[in-house]
């Protein structure tokens, strides 16, 4: 099977939602049912969209699908962060801060719930600060494949993606694995350095 990688537009966020959604639903006890316990609703959906708008504008961030070649059907997705430049430890402080404060002001939606959001995003925060400290790095923030296309190629094909970028940029690059994930991570080179779930990262 071949793939082509192809960046995500607007109006396929609910495409590169639902792929996402569909992906994580499929794994035993997933973060997903944890942030998300009424589901997919319309509301959460608005919810994911909105997030993912905010960032879409910011050229640092990578949105892409990974489709079948020949169908051109999308079988995974992932996004990619690329830190250009180090940023100080007080810049570090003053995002996670910003970040912070639009989580505290966001309203409660019905299905989400926003205290174990809030938890998971300071426990990331808190990892990514202690071990990259502010420098210039990659993070893959999603990759998920649709089960049926999983263990077929389509997963590291966006991982590959992202890793080539890297490279070129010469930067490490980061992540927060699953242990479901773990296998493909250190096939491309990842390693553990940390954990609160499971993270990696390659050198």
């Amino acid at each position: 099977m071949g793939f082509e990688i192809t960046p995500m537009k607007e109006d396929e966020i609910g495409v590169w939602n639902k792929v996402s959604w569909e992906a994580f639903a499929s794994v035993e006890d997933n973060l997903s049912m944890l942030l998300y316990p009424g589901g997919l609703t319309e509301r959460t959906q608005a919810f994911m969209r909105n997030n993912t708008l905010e960032s879409l504008s910011d050229p640092s961030f990578s949105y892409i699908f990974v489709r079948d070649s020949g169908t051109k059907d999308v079988l995974a997705v992932a996004c990619w962060y690329f830190q250009t430049e180090d940023m100080s430890m007080q810049e570090v402080s003053e995002k996670e801060e910003k970040a912070r404060k639009g989580r505290a002001e966001q309203e409660p939606i019905p299905g989400i719930n926003f205290g174990a959001i809030a938890d998971f995003r300071e426990a990331q925060a808190t990892s990514k600060r202690e071990i990259l400290a502010g420098k210039r790095h990659a993070l893959l923030k999603v990759l998920a494949t649709l089960p049926a296309a999983q263990r077929k190629g389509a997963g590291a094909a966006g991982l590959i993606w992202g890793l080539q970028r890297a490279d070129e940029l010469s930067m490490p690059a980061y992540l927060e694995a699953s242990g479901m994930g773990r296998p493909l991570y250190g096939k491309h080179g990842f390693k553990e350095v940390s954990t609160i779930g499971q993270i990696d990262m390659r050198i």
